[in-house]
């Protein structure tokens, strides 16, 4: 996992696939269908259990443009192998469970990035829940810094990653 969130965070794509994919595309560089699909207020999204892709209305009928992806890592004690799309887990291997901020951020430095502090809407430093964004990249990292009001979690515990156009 280390190694897969360290590639999305210093690339701002996954598996080489950026925000410039249909759905079809995005299907076929994950190696699979998605588990779920379906329309929502904010547009069309494909969850893969691991990721989520999430897309707009184009201007041509019919079609979508890609405006961000989802590392779940929320999810990682709830995931079991067919929830980790095929290309992805011959890629990287199985999904090793929950992510931990050190790694990530000592493996996006070493890459010559650079982290910086961000506030979004939902944000809750008082609470512990620390953003970063690597400046290159705009891909953004959600942190867990303080376990203890969030249920399941633990210090320093990843929870998402991620890149949208707005980011």
């Amino acid at each position: 996992m280390d190694a897969f969130l360290a590639d999305v965070a210093t690339t701002g794509t996954v598996l080489g696939a950026g925000l410039d994919r249909s759905p079809e595309q995005w299907q076929q560089t994950l190696g699979g269908a998605p588990l779920w699909v379906g329309e929502t207020a904010l547009g069309l999204v494909q969850d893969y259990g691991l990721l989520e892709i999430h897309h707009l209305r184009g201007e041509q009928a019919g079609t979508w443009r890609p405006f961000g992806f989802v590392i779940r890592t929320d999810r990682a004690e709830t995931l079991t192998p067919t929830d980790v799309p095929p290309s992805l887990a011959t890629t990287y291997g199985p999904h090793p469970g929950p992510a931990f901020f050190a790694p990530l951020r000592a493996a996006v430095e070493s890459a010559g990035h650079t982290l910086d502090p961000y506030v979004e809407f939902d944000s809750d430093t008082e609470a512990g829940i620390l953003r970063h964004r690597v400046r290159k990249t705009g891909v953004g990292i959600t942190v867990i810094a303080r376990a203890e009001s969030h249920g399941g979690f633990s210090d320093d515990q990843l929870y998402r990653v991620s890149r949208f156009l707005t980011n």
